[in-house]
């Protein structure tokens, strides 16, 4: 390495506390554009992001008329300004229909193994967010990124399948799901924050160390930072500090939401007394844990799904990972939709429309809603610069639902979108009309984008056009 070169897993470093770069044109080495793996044109690193959004859609508002999309429907109207990055695909079949099999199979490809019994549970392959993190882990601070909105369910569905399938769509391998995290402040600091100091063997707390817990990493990096900078080229020093800005912007915005469910009318007592019954209830109930990563977050839905998104575009564009899934919720999402204008009920109600008029209107908007949120997440891709191009040029997106419509759970012609560049290996702007290929063909085309091998779902088809 020359001495103005960098490594892609160079990282600022402070006291008890380290963090990931974006791709800066100084990580760019000589031949490294062609070596194995997807990449973008001037070697950036291509990733992969998967969207959940249960109980499928209104297909009279979501299916495009005509192979171009330059007239969306009205649930696509969100994406109206990404349209050259988007395409939308019809007519592809879910591997299982169903609120849970068919969540299992989002991205798996596989019917799974019908049972009751979660230590019985089996989905025929790893997932494809698992697939392409375990090819790239050598190269990230985490081979694979998984985040939600809701905890898992216990129990058994009406389709007699353990709702384990119901909970999770990222599976490690074929009986072992991956867990999602629901806390945005936990999410961030995984990425971006050091937790304890060791010192001649003795661990010592950041109190210890002069770092408060709750000080922000870019203040424990900043002296790492402005070093590096002076080693910057100008478009770097630019990108450095469009990132760190994105950062604070994340922490501030997390604190924010923090402070808002904390109140402003706690003082140490009251905080001191919370903390006592807390444990009492804890203990009260056989948990002796001092926190659990399944309590909800007492956060808006709409802004804990976007701050869940602004932890996962840092990860992208920070290089922390390659892989992330954000499941909107579970596959029998039951969440109360009210603080949307003109609806009434939880999701999961409203998807069993009648196919009547009215209830047709209102599961629209329910599924507007769910579309504005991933191009929220497009959007911050776009925005982040990188090479000669951005982010979301350098990644595959998807979105897609477990079955096709609430009123019949099926997973005959499931809504799918698939954004993004793939490092200038998709072109956007498309309808894609299938012809009944199962799901597992969008993931063999998907892997082809990402130059993963492997082998997922059944059969080798791929999707044409892609």
């Amino acid at each position: 390495m020359k001495n103005w070169q960098l490594s892609r897993r160079h990282m600022l470093r402070g006291m008890g506390a380290t963090m990931s770069l974006p791709f800066l044109e100084a990580m760019i080495h000589p031949g490294e554009a062609s070596a194995a793996g997807a990449a973008g044109p001037n070697g950036e690193p291509v990733r992969f992001a998967a969207f959940f959004m249960p109980n499928g859609v209104n297909h009279e508002q979501f299916d495009p008329k005509g192979s171009s999309l330059s007239k969306l429907p009205p649930i696509l109207a969100p994406l109206g300004e990404m349209t050259e990055s988007v395409n939308v695909i019809t007519g592809l079949n879910n591997a299982d229909g169903g609120h849970a099999a068919g969540t299992s199979a989002f991205l798996t490809g596989r019917r799974p193994k019908k049972t009751g019994k979660p230590s019985e549970v089996n989905v025929g392959n790893p997932s494809i967010d698992q697939m392409i993190g375990q090819a790239f882990k050598e190269e990230t601070l985490l081979p694979t990124l998984e985040l939600g909105l809701s905890t898992p369910r216990s129990g058994v569905g009406m389709s007699g399948h353990s709702h384990v399938y119901t909970s999770f769509i990222g599976w490690k391998a074929a009986g072992t799901p991956v867990p999602h995290e629901i806390n945005p402040m936990r999410a961030f600091d995984r990425l971006f924050k050091g937790a304890s100091v060791t010192t001649s063997g003795m661990s010592r707390s950041r109190e210890q160390k002069g770092v408060r817990p709750d000080k922000s990493v870019l203040d424990i990096v900043l002296e790492d930072a402005k070093s590096l900078q002076k080693q910057l080229g100008r478009s770097d020093q630019q990108k450095l500090d469009e990132y760190l800005t994105a950062v604070r912007d994340v922490e501030e915005r997390i604190q924010s939401q923090v402070q808002a469910a904390k109140g402003l009318r706690i003082t140490d007592e009251v905080l001191k007394e919370i903390k006592s019954v807390g444990s009492d209830i804890r203990k009260a109930s056989g948990d002796s844990r001092s926190g659990s990563y399944s309590a909800r977050p007492n956060i808006p839905y709409r802004e804990h799904g976007r701050l869940m998104m602004d932890v996962m575009a840092l990860a992208f564009w920070s290089n922390s990972t390659r892989a992330a899934t954000l499941m909107f919720g579970d596959g029998l999402h039951g969440r109360n939709m009210s603080f949307l204008e003109g609806v009434d009920g939880n999701h999961h109600s409203i998807s069993h429309h009648g196919n009547k008029k009215g209830p047709l209107e209102t599961f629209a908007k329910v599924n507007t809603f769910f579309v504005d949120q991933y191009a929220y997440f497009l959007r911050r891709l776009r925005n982040m610069s990188e090479g000669s191009s951005n982010v979301l040029e350098n990644s595959v997106v998807l979105f897609g639902s477990n079955i096709s419509s609430g009123q019949v759970h099926n997973g005959n012609n499931i809504p799918v979108i698939l954004s993004g560049g793939a490092g200038g290996r998709l072109r956007g702007g498309r309808h894609i009309e299938g012809r009944g290929e199962e799901i597992g063909s969008l993931h063999r085309s998907i892997l082809d984008l990402m130059e993963v091998k492997g082998s997922i779902g059944d059969g080798s088809g791929k999707v044409r056009g892609i």
